[in-house]
């Protein structure tokens, strides 16, 4: 009974951890594909000021949630999206806003999304790729 119990135990575990690693790569595709949409609705931005000139702060531009439990997506002043995480993923980035330009460059930015001990990065670089690690 004691050995089978073990066995259940340490199958259960193993299976607990590899759920773990699924959800944090879930967690880790959405934000890319939502990093990718913001992408894609910045080249189609008109936010150009009455002088002419592209004036950033209109533009669309990706935020993280205070507390790291999330992120949304704001142009100008008003928040358009925002999504949350589930309560046992945390999300970091070595910057607090990332801005998508016209072209498809972006500011450098290196998001961090973590579950426990396991960590997935998502790096938006400066000609506006994104690749998950």
């Amino acid at each position: 009974m004691v050995a089978v119990l073990s066995v259940a135990v340490g199958t259960a575990a193993h299976t607990l951890r590899f759920t773990d690693q699924l959800r944090l790569d879930n967690e880790t595709a959405f934000l890319a594909k939502r990093l990718q949409y913001v992408r894609e609705i910045s080249r189609n931005a008109d936010d150009f000021s009455a002088s002419g000139y592209r004036e950033l702060s209109l533009g669309p531009c990706f935020s993280l949630k205070t507390g790291g439990q999330g992120y949304y997506y704001r142009v100008g002043s008003k928040r358009v999206e925002s999504w949350n995480l589930p309560q046992d993923i945390h999300i970091s980035c070595n910057r607090q806003e990332l801005v998508f330009y016209k072209d498809g460059e972006a500011t450098n930015c290196t998001f961090n999304l973590s579950l426990g001990d396991k960590k997935r990065l998502v790096i938006v670089d400066r000609v506006g790729r994104i690749r998950i690690e």
